[in-house]
């Protein structure tokens, strides 16, 4: 399906995905709220009938390479238990954003699941038939647990840090049911579904963006410099880590659970797709 820009009113705009992959819709929504915050200051946009837009921080960080402030979230397939409750009512409902730093430098960007752990880490745990960290999960009988096997025999996550993660949660569930229109408990198709939301903020409109930039570089310099606590070997910045491994696997490769890789070579044996022999491609 291609997407479509189907309103455009002011400073909001509304994005078709058609039932199809949620990536193209989001980058439409994406270019769309910043061409609105260029003409407005403020640019939004959400997205209809879309399947999964991927991680959120690649839209957010590229309204910031635009020089202007992004913030994006979606709701997801129920998953979560919400504070105080012990079933699925809620998605893992990521938020995310990003300011410019300017000079060449990448965003900075947070990017979360409103959820104690994103379910893609519960996968990669069970990949390597490994444990998560307590506090995350429950049975289908409301029991804490750290095996991420009973997620998907029916247990449900934890919001993060009790009522405060669940009720951003909750602000991600509303404005993805409001005014994305997608309930994904009802939705009739696969699990994969998002009610996307995205604002492009022109800092140009506020202040002067050198100024900003210096007020960025101040708080970033306060944060990182300031004491570490026992135990931790520097302050990061949020996103620090991900530029750091980023760096690595562009030099070194994406790590694959061997479980992981069987499954997708099982896949393209069904589909008559060629796989790469990979420990040669290592080895190389």
């Amino acid at each position: 399906q291609e997407p479509q820009l189907v309103s455009r009113r002011g400073a909001a705009a509304v994005v078709d995905a058609g039932d199809g992959w949620g990536q193209p819709a989001r980058w439409l929504a994406t270019d769309t709220a910043l061409d609105l915050a260029n003409a407005c200051a403020l640019g939004a946009a959400t997205v209809r009938r879309s399947y999964h837009i991927g991680r959120v921080a690649p839209y957010v960080e590229a309204i910031a390479r635009h020089g202007k402030i992004g913030l994006a979230m979606a709701n997801c397939a129920p998953a979560v238990a919400p504070f105080g409750g012990s079933a699925r009512v809620m998605g893992t409902n990521p938020i995310a954003w990003a300011v410019p730093r300017g000079a060449g430098r990448a965003p900075i960007c947070l990017d979360v699941a409103t959820a104690a752990i994103a379910e893609g880490k519960l996968r990669y745990a069970r990949s390597r038939e490994a444990t998560i960290p307590e506090g995350c999960l429950l049975d289908r009988d409301g029991q804490p647990t750290v095996d991420p096997n009973d997620f998907y025999a029916g247990g449900a996550l934890l919001p993060f840090g009790g009522h405060k993660g669940s009720g951003f949660s909750l602000l991600a569930q509303f404005i993805g049911r409001g005014l994305a229109g997608m309930d994904p408990s009802a939705y009739d198709g696969p699990r994969g579904v998002n009610g996307p939301f995205i604002l492009a903020i022109d800092i140009a409109a506020f202040t002067d963006p050198a100024e900003f930039a210096a007020q960025v570089d101040a708080q970033c310099a306060a944060v990182v410099g300031c004491r570490p606590e026992n135990g931790i070997a520097a302050v990061l910045l949020p996103g620090d880590r991900e530029l750091a491994e980023r760096e690595r696997r562009l030099r070194a490769g994406i790590p694959v659970p061997d479980p992981t890789w069987d499954e997708l070579r099982a896949a393209a044996r069904d589909y008559g797709v060629a796989t790469p022999d990979v420990h040669a491609a290592a080895a190389s």
